[in-house]
């Protein structure tokens, strides 16, 4: 199935947003209302002409595809954007099985754990609950946004990075759709339906938990922001694979998520990181494949716990997290100009 309709909803949902926002910079909303509206019609009537209006004759357009990018509201930029960056893509969503092919290539390819799996692993989410006093803000701040995570690493701002908060925007709304799609196939049970003794600490999500949400975000722009400024994720040493890691466990100490959970998002987010960076570029792409049943088979006791350094032992391994194939992604003309801005933004990064 194309996913070209697959953020039909969320698009209008942001088209309606963005025309609130234009009104109220116009005057039709809250800031003037009808009075202001009004006004602007007494004084037009007063200064127009009684007959014909001045017209000019209208010019080549001489804007780049950026350069008008930029010039309309974020929303209906984001919608362009993710309209393009979907061209191609195709979901299977099986409860077995969740599997994205672009042409003739696997971009992400995740199997469901056994339901032993996540009886076991309901005991490492009981577990967690001790660091919930501690962990709480930020459980509760990222139950919103993830984003201001990322910006107290990297200088992140809409006047100073523009084109970069747009590829952020982008990213994490690509991964979050192919979450949901994910969640939809997999139909799996909270932890706290397993056990009454969970007892999450925010209200969970009506959405079933396998896979990660949160950690395909969090992964998504630490891939993308990686790609953008020089790293090669995921790595135990990177600040950005750090604090997505630390949002995924967040997840798990709230008791909302399996530690499995956060590798199956993991992997989603930076499939998705790696399309965007490809398309962006015209290079090829080598898409990931989790093997969730065979989570922490090469872990210290076979522990189905996730932490980074869990999730960098599993990618080197090559066991139950394995490239799937790597294949060209047919540069995105937008994608592209965006991503240009983007390098020029972080190149101007010193002022």
């Amino acid at each position: 199935m194309s996913l070209a309709n697959a953020h039909n909803a969320h698009n209008a949902h942001n088209a309606h947003n963005a025309h609130n926002a234009h009104n109220a910079h116009g005057g039709g909303g809250a800031a003037g209302g009808g009075l202001l509206a009004q006004a602007l019609m007494v004084a037009r009537d007063a200064i127009a002409p009684m007959g014909a209006v001045a017209v000019e004759t209208p010019g080549p357009a001489r804007q780049t595809p950026l350069t008008r990018l930029r010039r309309i509201e974020p929303d209906f930029a984001l919608a362009a954007l993710l309209s393009e960056l979907s061209e191609g893509l195709s979901v299977e969503a099986a409860p077995s099985r969740f599997r994205i092919t672009a042409g003739q290539g696997t971009l992400a390819e995740i199997t469901r754990p056994s339901d032993a799996d996540f009886v076991t692993e309901t005991q490492l989410v009981a577990g967690y609950a001790e660091l919930r006093a501690e962990r709480l803000p930020e459980i509760m701040a990222q139950t919103e946004t993830v984003l201001p995570f990322f910006g107290s690493i990297l200088p992140l701002a809409s006047g100073w990075t523009p084109c970069l908060m747009l590829l952020t925007a982008l990213v994490q709304d690509l991964a979050t759709a192919m979450v949901q799609r994910a969640k939809l196939g997999f139909g799996v049970a909270r932890p706290h339906v397993l056990s009454p003794d969970i007892q999450p600490v925010i209200a969970c999500p009506g959405h079933s938990a396998y896979p990660s949400g949160h950690a395909a975000q969090g992964f998504a722009l630490a891939g993308m922001l990686g790609a953008l400024t020089g790293a090669d994720g995921p790595d135990p040493a990177s600040p950005l694979d750090r604090m997505a890691a630390r949002i995924a466990v967040n997840r798990t100490v709230a008791g909302v998520h399996y530690p499995v959970d956060s590798a199956a998002g993991a992997v989603l987010g930076l499939a998705v990181a790696r399309w965007l960076v490809a398309r962006a570029t015209g290079d090829k792409v080598t898409g990931l494949g989790l093997d969730g049943g065979a989570w922490g088979g090469d872990a210290p006791g076979g522990s189905r716990d996730f932490h980074l350094p869990a999730f960098c032992r599993a990618w080197h391994a090559g066991t139950c997290l394995a490239p799937t194939t790597t294949f060209v992604a047919p540069e995105a003309p937008l994608l592209a100009a965006l991503w240009q801005g983007a390098q020029q933004e972080w190149g101007q990064r010193w002022g």
